[in-house]
């Protein structure tokens, strides 16, 4: 065959080709218009709100319904490619370039719900303070808002062991149980994992939104975690003293209602001890910027569980800034640690769903400060 021959060919299968490429083309124009859509309307449904059961069904959409669509459209195209002999080979691109997508999306389904809400990050700080004579280890833990106690929960508290802290804090939410478990089954199981890690200077939290069950509970059917709602305690260590005060649910969400509680505990308090205030939400931080308060802890926020890149988290159901959903910071006199928790929200059976944003836990170092000379 002549070299003219050849090139007549490759110009009569690009032509037949063409239409096959424009067809992708406009299709895929199309769902994207489509997915666009859906998702509005799932914004203009309160998903930010936020509600969850629409946040459910954008889940849903986006990384199953999706992926079918596009995996459909795979197939229609392989199958064409069986008969339409002329443009086997465009079809053919077409098939795989849509099955590679959707292959994606239902990758990406598994990391978020499967890897990133398991993959535990220990975030570590160090607070030096002249108010200590001695090296003291704080884990900050919130949110474990387990489904059902797991291989996960049990990997958590053997890190919490590895990391032999001085004192655990635990900002609320430990539970939220997804059916056929129940509070019944798995308080019980958590509570051992509980008093498996207890350290030295004891196990402290407040009550979050997913916990009501607690309130019927003795406090000496508790132990050694002890809940310190609108209370407050005592620890020495050495020569100086660490003054815990927990918030309870309602205060956390109340800069008015904490400062309330706030201000009859510095009342009571030696402006010499070292003072952590803290509840499951972060909004009382709001209110407490020029409290001579040493060190605030909160979590709630889950840091927002998806942060997209250049926008950060979707949602965070709170009041504070969106840069205060997760993190250590200064604000005012006091510092503040936000944690993005150790799980992930269960509501309505809700995946544990994470993406940009994996679960953590805080381990605050707090260190005499050094004398200047």
């Amino acid at each position: 065959m002549t070299d003219l021959e050849l090139g007549m060919t490759d110009m009569a299968t690009r032509s037949r080709s063409g239409p096959v490429w424009k067809w992708a083309a406009l299709l895929g124009f199309g769902i994207i218009l489509y997915v666009v859509w859906r998702n509005y309307l799932f914004i203009e449904e309160g998903m930010l709100g936020p509600n969850f059961t629409i946040i459910h069904q954008a889940y849903d959409f986006n990384l199953f319904e999706l992926p079918v669509i596009l995996l459909v459209v795979a197939g229609l195209s392989m199958g064409l490619a069986v008969t339409w002999v002329s443009v086997r080979r465009a079809l053919i691109w077409v098939g795989a370039l849509y099955a590679f997508l959707a292959l994606d999306l239902f990758g990406l389904r598994y990391y978020v719900t499967y890897v990133e809400p398991e993959r535990l990050v220990v975030r570590q700080v160090r607070l030096e303070t002249p108010k200590l004579d001695q090296t003291v280890r704080i884990l900050h833990i919130a949110d474990i808002q387990a489904g059902s106690i797991g291989e996960y929960q049990k990997v958590i508290f053997d890190r919490i062991e590895s990391l032999q802290p001085d004192l655990i804090i635990n900002t609320g939410d430990f539970l939220q149980v997804v059916p056929p478990a129940t509070f019944e089954s798995e308080w019980p199981k958590l509570h051992a994992l509980i008093k498996r890690v207890n350290p030295r200077l004891g196990t402290y939290g407040v009550f979050g939104d997913t916990e009501r069950e607690l309130y019927r509970y003795q406090p000496e059917a508790l132990k050694p975690l002890v809940m310190l709602s609108s209370r407050e305690q005592r620890i020495g260590v050495g020569s100086g003293v660490i003054n815990l005060h927990g918030l309870s649910l309602y205060q956390s969400k109340s800069g008015e209602w904490a400062m309330r509680s706030v201000e009859q505990w510095l009342e009571k308090s030696d402006p010499n001890d070292f003072r952590i205030l803290f509840g499951h939400a972060p909004d009382y931080a709001l209110s407490v910027a020029e409290a001579p308060i040493d060190l605030c802890l909160a979590g709630h926020t889950h840091g927002g569980q998806v942060k997209l890149p250049f926008y950060g988290p979707l949602v965070i159901d709170s009041e504070v800034p969106k840069e205060w959903a997760q993190g250590f910071r200064r604000v005012g006199i006091p510092y503040l640690n936000v944690s993005a928790g150790a799980g992930s929200n269960r509501r309505h059976s809700l995946p544990p769903i994470r993406f940009n944003c994996p679960t953590e836990m805080t381990l605050i170092e707090l260190v005499p400060m050094r004398s200047i000379r």
